[in-house]
């Protein structure tokens, strides 16, 4: 009988231990931080941080996140969620659900930013610098400051060589006129559209955060 009592209280220690949650995966460090905020309260330098760790700024604020490979820079009225992806914690995803993200890889794998269900990765195992913006409910802004990007929606995937910038229209409307004259499309719509963006433009929010950071953080496009 004292056996079975003793069997049964490891087992329900047993089990208990075993239904306690994992400790969530360290992702990396705040290097910087003004007028920020982590999930539910203020955030400052050398925070840490956790796998599904809810980011965002107020007006005029910034920053800055490093992990093992890469490194977040959040603009002014922007807000991220930070996970590990499923093949290690040293592979990031950083939703993006308003404002402007700047961020540095050294690897392909090491970071996918998800904008309105768009991904946008970098193409090569290269020092990249890449920056996203989210301007409406379906139009986003892309530059690849440095190296190249990869974009993918709804399977449709679009090259964004070094130096380029697009205006992104998800899923645009079809062609009005088309539509009156009865003319059936060719082939199926594409589910995005880019406009290529002169002179680089789409600067201007990376220039605004390295101008309000650069006291306290160096600038994303050094070395």
């Amino acid at each position: 009988m004292i056996l079975h009592h003793s069997l049964a209280l490891a087992m329900a220690a047993f089990l208990a231990w075993n239904s306690v949650p994992a400790p969530p995966a360290v992702l990396g460090v705040v290097v910087g931080a003004d007028r920020a905020h982590l999930n539910s309260g203020a955030v400052s330098e050398g925070a840490t941080v956790y796998d599904g760790d809810h980011f965002l700024t107020e007006a005029g604020g910034t920053l800055r996140v490093r992990c093992d490979a890469t490194t977040l820079d959040l603009a002014e009225e922007s807000a991220v969620i930070v996970r590990a992806r499923a093949n290690g914690v040293q592979h990031m995803e950083a939703e993006l659900s308003r404002g402007t993200l700047v961020f540095r890889a050294a690897q392909a794998a090491a970071l996918e930013i998800d904008a309105l269900e768009a991904l946008i990765r970098p193409s090569d195992d290269a020092r990249t610098i890449g920056q996203v913006s989210i301007i409406g409910p379906k139009e986003l802004r892309i530059r690849a400051r440095r190296g190249s990007l990869q974009f993918s929606y709804r399977g449709e995937t679009q090259a964004i060589a070094e130096g380029e910038s697009y205006r992104v229209i998800l899923n645009p409307p079809e062609d009005d006129a088309k539509k009156k004259e009865g003319v059936k499309p060719v082939r199926r719509r594409k589910a995005f559209l880019f406009i290529a963006i002169a002179g680089g433009g789409g600067g201007a929010a990376a220039i605004i955060l390295e101008n309000q950071s650069h006291k306290k953080m160096e600038s994303p496009d050094r070395p």
